[in-house]
């Protein structure tokens, strides 16, 4: 079940609102939570909430045997390993051993990471284990985030387990946030899925790029609109999570983007696997190296995304010894140097293999027998060209800008209007069934 389908829109979350509203006790109020996210984890595949609910109590179990036990890091390890297994067993055993799974669970990425993160904490002390199997269970299904995160730690969330209030000033907030995110996800994301689907077969200079500038443009909306759905619907219930986005394609530098770009991902590697390794005091380029295989094989089981991976940990060693100083004082270029090289690693991520992804690259460097344009590739752009234009100005801050001058200057009710008004058209588009599902669902 996505955010952006009208069951969604007009009965699970309305009634899921309603259920949390309604209800004054936190414990039931985390009763109707976990019932309400495992219907939703069950919508796809109703057999895949044995394996969520598994994961659910062995973890839990492991947290307080870690927490009694003397060899806490044997604990920890063992932990970690059977959640690897599982997680390996869906998502991985076709690209080891040949053996495609019938389905994967949705969002097993995403939630084991959740639970080696409370492992680990538990392990470091950060914060005791958890004694209440509800609070945790909301916190691995809760549906805001169980399908594509954000990543967020226990520790900022226990709080809010135990005790979360639902105003109607978050109400207002988390209500134009998710619309925000709708906006995004249906009128930008969507509509250049079209377009990349039309630009699929191209062979001409021109077209390779088009077709890497909309890939990039729409995972962009879509996995950022996804984000602001998730925090925005999230708020309305009382939870408060992170921004996820941080307008990346104004970054100055590979660094910079990652700070910008699926920030809960990139932290998570940092805290939990960067920093363990030594981080920056030893063995700075092995530990580079490993993350950034480790990042582009948590993606997927395919040798694009390890390529993807290890390409950008290329380039962040790249800047940490040589460029740093130069984009540095060179700001206009480092944005273009930035979103250039971004563009080329979206290809190795969307490319179905080394060898497609290596065509793309040809094409677009007019590498061997290369057109420069084709009618196809004139026509898309002609008849998509605003849609471009208005991509480019909804990546940078301006629009942020804005509509906070709007809620806290002028009028709130601009944004209640606007955001109204596009809310219709949204709804319209999917009753016209020219939606597309979230394209970080497939992790």
């Amino acid at each position: 079940m996505g955010f952006q389908t009208l069951f969604f829109l007009f009965g699970f979350f309305p009634l899921a609102f309603i259920s949390q509203y309604l209800t004054k006790d936190m414990k039931k109020r985390n009763i109707w939570l976990v019932i309400f996210s495992l219907f939703f984890y069950g919508w796809a595949n109703f057999t895949h909430i044995g394996v969520l609910i598994l994961s659910i109590v062995w973890n839990y179990l492991t947290g307080l045997w870690m927490e009694q036990s003397e060899k806490k890091k044997s604990v920890l390890i063992s932990g970690i390993v059977v959640d690897l297994l599982v997680l390996m067993a869906f998502k991985y055993t076709h690209f080891f051993f040949g053996i495609q799974p019938s389905s994967i669970p949705i969002g097993l990425s995403f939630f084991t990471f959740s639970e080696i993160s409370y492992l680990v904490d538990v392990y470091e002390t950060r914060m005791p284990a958890s004694h209440n199997l509800l609070d945790y269970t909301v916190y691995v299904s809760y549906f805001g985030k169980i399908s594509m995160g954000p990543i967020v730690p226990y520790h900022e969330m226990i709080n809010q387990l135990q005790d979360r209030t639902i105003q109607w000033t978050n109400i207002g907030q988390g209500s134009i946030r998710f619309l925000k995110g709708l906006v995004k996800k249906v009128i930008f994301a969507d509509s250049l899925a079209l377009a990349f689907t039309s630009l699929q077969t191209t062979t001409s200079l021109f077209g390779a790029w088009l077709l890497a500038l909309t890939y990039t443009f729409q995972i962009y909306f879509d996995f950022s609109g996804y984000s602001d759905m998730a925090i925005g619907l999230s708020e309305m219930l009382g939870f408060h999570i992170q921004p996820n986005f941080r307008h990346p394609y104004i970054a100055s530098s590979i660094q910079d983007f990652w700070r910008r770009w699926h920030i809960s991902l990139s932290t998570w590697f940092r805290d939990y696997l960067y920093i363990p390794l030594g981080g920056n005091r030893s063995h700075y380029i092995r530990n580079i190296w490993i993350v950034w295989f480790c990042t582009g094989f948590w993606h997927g089981a395919n040798w694009t995304f390890i390529v993807w991976g290890l390409y950008y940990g290329a380039l962040l060693l790249l800047e940490h010894y040589y460029l740093k100083p130069y984009l540095k004082d060179h700001p206009l270029i480092g944005h273009l140097y930035t979103f250039v090289l971004v563009m080329i690693g979206w290809v190795f991520f969307f490319s179905p293999s080394l060898s497609h992804a290596l065509h793309l690259l040809a094409l677009m460097f007019h590498i061997g027998q290369v057109s420069w344009i084709q009618g196809m590739d004139a026509f898309i752009f002609r008849s998509h060209w605003l849609l471009y234009v208005a991509c480019f100005i909804f990546m940078l801050p301006y629009w942020d800008h804005i509509e906070h001058v709007c809620i806290h200057k002028v009028n709130t009710w601009w944004m209640v209007g606007f955001y109204g008004l596009s809310f219709i058209v949204c709804v319209c588009m999917m009753v016209g069934s020219t939606y597309q599902t979230f394209l970080y669902a497939a992790f």
